[in-house]
């Protein structure tokens, strides 16, 4: 829909000249996207600068806020990657950061868990099963769909070439170590408040301003917040219509600065509406319980949760690849809520404490039964939990490019948002790599010659 934007015809604010210099980008967001983009930007010799609201790390939602004496270690961030076809560019940027050891293959005991009744049906059973027939006549859905399907993020995702893969040591560094491994520059805990094109370049405005962050020659906004797009791509808009109303403007190909003009207004109010309406709130839970009596009992290491309307996804930490174990017998379990549960936690205003507590006791009563006799031994676990409020986005822009190039002005935009795929982190990250690519590729050849 928004293809129209291409470089078919020349804005005056982005017609400069460049200097013998390498180019500087500002990529703002250090989730997925923006390091992936951040790293094939390096690779294409460029100079990219993250900009990330983290205190701790880059991450997005692949980070996890530690929690002090609470556990030992809290996973509130994103669970895994899936994967279904090994072609597939997602696949094969899995195996990069596998062979650099950013991430490894991680196999275990999976299947789906009854709220009543605790039965656990495996995997390799569902594979066979109507639901696995379901499964793959479904195909690719938004995260929306997956989760009143029953599945969680592309989990239960049938066929022998279906792979999970985790962070290691944890989700939450991988960002951090792609972003190293590229020697990229990271301006860390950074609030950015305004994105302005001039005749100077980008500059990004921001709690922590310096001088560097003006005169970028090209920006990628790969945050999750569509908004953020939305405002920078308003923005244009604005400028291009005072450019008209005090010089006039002549068709360029035969479209028109006005018609211009609309489409990009199209594009940020397609964004907002997003952010707007179509986001879906999330809650994750880490539990450190004091003693192993779940891994000594339960049957399985992962499960989602298709029949409870209060979590839709339970793993056990030390089964994923690089998890340390504990010195003492403790152990630590994820879940995570369901959308609708979420909502509803936030509709009441309960604090954090106050949902770990609920998210405990749901997660409890779904274990009960499968624990059987032994659930009288279980102790209280300490436990937290993080609260994600647009954990997901319930729809896409429905595009047929993994991410927005916006070349008169030097602009792309990257994110899970873009284009539909089968997982979130899927969209993410082709959508940041393609970014990557599409903005090397205008410093690389004359101005208006990509398609």
């Amino acid at each position: 829909r928004h293809s129209i934007l291409r470089a078919q015809f020349v804005c005056r604010s982005a017609h400069r000249e460049m200097a013998a210099r390498v180019p500087r980008i500002a990529v703002v967001g250090g989730g997925i996207s923006g390091s992936l983009c951040a790293m094939v930007l390096r690779r294409h010799g460029v100079e990219p600068t993250i900009f990330d609201m983290g205190k701790r790390a880059l991450g997005g939602r692949f980070g996890s806020p530690r929690s002090g004496k609470k556990a030992p270690k809290d996973y509130h961030g994103a669970q895994f990657f899936c994967t279904t076809d090994a072609t597939s560019r997602f696949s094969q940027v899995l195996g990069f950061l596998e062979h650099n050891k950013l991430v490894a293959r991680w196999e275990g005991r999976f299947g789906v868990l009854g709220s009543h009744g605790g039965g656990f049906l495996p995997k390799e059973i569902i594979d066979g099963s109507i639901l696995g027939s379901m499964q793959k006549d479904k195909g690719a859905t938004d995260a929306e769909g997956s989760e009143h399907f029953g599945d969680f993020c592309g989990f239960l995702a049938s066929g022998s070439k279906a792979r999970l893969y985790v962070g290691t040591p944890d989700m939450a560094s991988i960002c951090e170590r792609i972003a190293s491994m590229a020697e990229v520059e990271i301006r860390q805990g950074v609030q950015v408040t305004d994105l302005r094109l001039d005749d100077g370049g980008w500059s990004v405005s921001s709690d922590a301003c310096l001088p560097s962050d003006t005169g970028f020659d090209a920006l990628v906004v790969a945050a999750h917040n569509p908004a953020l797009a939305a405002a920078a791509v308003k923005r244009l808009a604005v400028d291009l219509h005072s450019e008209i109303l005090q010089g006039g403007g002549q068709d360029v190909d035969g479209v028109s600065r006005g018609q211009i003009v609309e489409r990009l207004n199209g594009l940020s109010g397609s964004l907002q509406d997003l952010r707007d309406s179509h986001k879906a709130p999330l809650y994750t839970l880490s539990a450190t319980f004091p003693t192993a009596t779940l891994s000594e009992t339960l049957s399985f290491d992962a499960v989602a949760c298709p029949t409870s309307d209060k979590l839709q996804f339970v793993a056990k930490e030390a089964s994923k690849p690089g998890r340390s174990g504990s010195e003492d017998s403790s152990e630590v379990w994820t879940a995570v809520s369901s959308s609708g549960f979420a909502q509803d936690l936030l509709r009441r205003g309960v604090s954090n404490e106050a949902a770990a507590e609920e998210l405990t006791e749901h997660l409890l009563a779904l274990l009960k039964p499968a624990v059987g006799e032994r659930f009288g031994e279980l102790l209280a676990p300490s436990a937290s939990a993080k609260c994600w409020r647009a954990g997901f986005t319930t729809k896409s822009l429905g595009l047929q490019e993994d991410s927005i190039g916006l070349e008169p002005w030097r602009l792309a935009i990257c994110g899970d948002f873009v284009r539909s795929y089968p997982s979130p982190i899927e969209a993410a990250v082709v959508s940041g790599m393609e970014a990557g690519e599409r903005v090397a590729s205008w410093f690389s050849q004359p101005a208006g010659q990509q398609e």
